[in-house]
Parts: C-alpha cells; sequence; structure tokens
C-alpha cells in the first residue's frame, strides 16, 4: 500500500485596533492633541537625529474595556509593525548531526552544511518519530560544518548535546507544504513547521491554526486524534506545539475547522517562534491514497 500525505500551508494575516477617538471637521482632522512648553521639532547632527518634546504629562498607553488611547504628540510618528514567516520542513534537507549546543553560541554541527545557508529558518530533531524532541532557529553564521543560529526555542533545554541514537536529524525549513512522506502501516511519521512573528503591537498578537476538514483521500480519511496523543495504538492524526509563546505544550491537538490558538504574547515580540509538529498514525485497515489537508495559519495583532 502507498500512503503519500501532504499539508498545505496558508496565511491569513488581520490587524485589531481598539477604538479610539480623534477631533474632525469638514476639511481638517486631529487625531492627536497635546498641550506643550517646548521643543524642536526636528533637530540632526552628524550621527543622530532627534524629534522632541517638552512639558507633555501623562504620554504613553491607557486603556479600558472599550477604549485605548495613545497619548501624546509623539504617538503619531509611531509605525505600527506586524511581520510572519511560516516554513515547512524539507525533507531533501535532511542531514545527521553529531553535536548540538544550547548555550551562546548555540551551534548545531552537521554532517554536510550543503543546502544551507545565513539567514535560513532550520529544524534540529532528536529521537526522529512520535516523542521526538524539537529545536528550531534561524541561520546565523555557517563555519564548516557548524551552524550558528541566533537562539533555538522548543524542546532545547532538555535535548543531548551529543546525540546518540541514530535517529537525529537537521532540516531547513523554508518550504510551503508539510510532506508526511510514504507511510508504512503501525510505524508513525511526523514532519515541522515553524512560525516565527514580530510586531510592534501593544497588545500582543494570537495566531491560531484551522483546516478545510480531515485529512482525506477522496471519500476517506485518518481519524483526528481525540485523546490528546497521537501514540502508535490506533489509526489517528494531530499536531503539537513547542517553544516559548507556544499554547497547549505536551498535547496533541486535532487539526479541524474549528481554529485552534497555538501562540501567543500579550506584548511586542522580536522574533517569537514556535515548531509545530504534525503526526501520523495508520493500521493495516487505513485505504491507500494521497491524502491531503489545507490548513490556515491565522495571525491577529492587537495595536
Amino acid at each position: 500500500m502507498r500512503f503519500i500525505l501532504c499539508i498545505v500551508l496558508m496565511v491569513m494575516i488581520s490587524w485589531t485596533h481598539a477604538v479610539s477617538a480623534a477631533m474632525t471637521s469638514t476639511h481638517y482632522e486631529i487625531p492627536f492633541d497635546s498641550l506643550n512648553s517646548g521643543g524642536t521639532d526636528f533637530s540632526s547632527s552628524t550621527n543622530y537625529n532627534m524629534n522632541d518634546t517638552l512639558g507633555e504629562q501623562a504620554t504613553g498607553y491607557s486603556t479600558s474595556t472599550n477604549y485605548m488611547m495613545h497619548a501624546g504628540y509623539r504617538q503619531t510618528d509611531e509605525v505600527q509593525t506586524l511581520s510572519f514567516n511560516i516554513g515547512a520542513q524539507e525533507n531533501s534537507t535532511k542531514i545527521a548531526y553529531t553535536a548540538f549546543t544550547n548555550t551562546i553560541p548555540q551551534t548545531v554541527t552537521v554532517a554536510s552544511t550543503v543546502g544551507y545557508a545565513t539567514g535560513s529558518h532550520i529544524e534540529v530533531v532528536e529521537n526522529m518519530g512520535l516523542m521526538q524532541k524539537i529545536a528550531v532557529g534561524k541561520i546565523s553564521g555557517i563555519a564548516g560544518n557548524i551552524i550558528t543560529v541566533d537562539k533555538w526555542d522548543g524542546d532545547n533545554a532538555t535535548m543531548s548535546t551529543s546525540p546518540s541514537g541514530g535517529d537525529d536529524f537537521v532540516y531547513r525549513s523554508e518550504g510551503t507544504a508539510v510532506q508526511l512522506g510514504t507511510l508504512i502501516p503501525l510505524v508513525g511519521s511526523t514532519s515541522e513547521a515553524q512560525s516565527e512573528v514580530s510586531t510592534n503591537a501593544s497588545g500582543g498578537y494570537t495566531l491560531q491554526v484551522y483546516s478545510d476538514g480531515y485529512l482525506k483521500s477522496g471519500s476517506n480519511h485518518i481519524h483526528n486524534v481525540s485523546d490528546g496523543s497521537v501514540s502508535g495504538d490506533s489509526e489517528e492524526y494531530g499536531a503539537s506545539v513547542v517553544g516559548p509563546q507556544a499554547v497547549g505544550v505536551g498535547t496533541d491537538f486535532a487539526v479541524t475547522t474549528t481554529n485552534t490558538l497555538v501562540q501567543t504574547n500579550a506584548g511586542t515580540a522580536t522574533n517569537d517562534r514556535i515548531g509545530m509538529n504534525y503526526k501520523i498514525f495508520i493500521s493495516a485497515g487505513t485505504f491507500a491514497g494521497n491524502y491531503t489537508q489545507h490548513v490556515t495559519y491565522l495571525l491577529t495583532a492587537n495595536f
């Protein structure tokens, strides 16, 4: 039997703004007002630029149930930013590794760096399988066979410095589809995607996932995990997340048409990353076919 599975990743981004008040007339609008005692709108020197205001009172952010206020003349200078990156494990870049370092500089030593480059996202998988550990990062440098990342997120704190199981690998994570490959009945399979969020939104962000339905081939589908663990005791499919901003770590959840919160931060964020580990186990009675599912990542920032 051949079971070829592919999960296509899609992204939606939304911006949430709190209700704000402004003064307006037919021809003019004052979005923010402020009374000041002095300052220079623009000052500069050879190496610096400065926009300064003197004498303001009670500046900054204020909130209530229904309103948010950015008080102060310079609040209008703020540029709202939101960036998002998602990348799936690329099986063609699979390479064994021999050393993993969680202390600065954070590195992984691989058999070959062919196919890897500075700026690419990568994942490290220890003890590949349904109970595997993963660490995700972004390459900041390569020297010989040593890859340095900006930081590790995920299971990095509990991963071995010298893997010894023979089932430990590194992958580039820049793909657009999760490839679970050709499956063997009674043998679990996994594949990972990692997300990265940066924003200056004062209220932070939420990241949710949902799908177009079952992982299916024609009229046949794989059963969703229902007991919190894809453990290899019956046909089931689900996912888990790891990382400081991950929600529900340690539990396998079903990827359904209902939104599931997987990542969040209550404040501003710089390169917040999580790994989302897709897991599947099929039985001898699972119908052969090419199974697919479309998964959407919905990112909402609260400015």
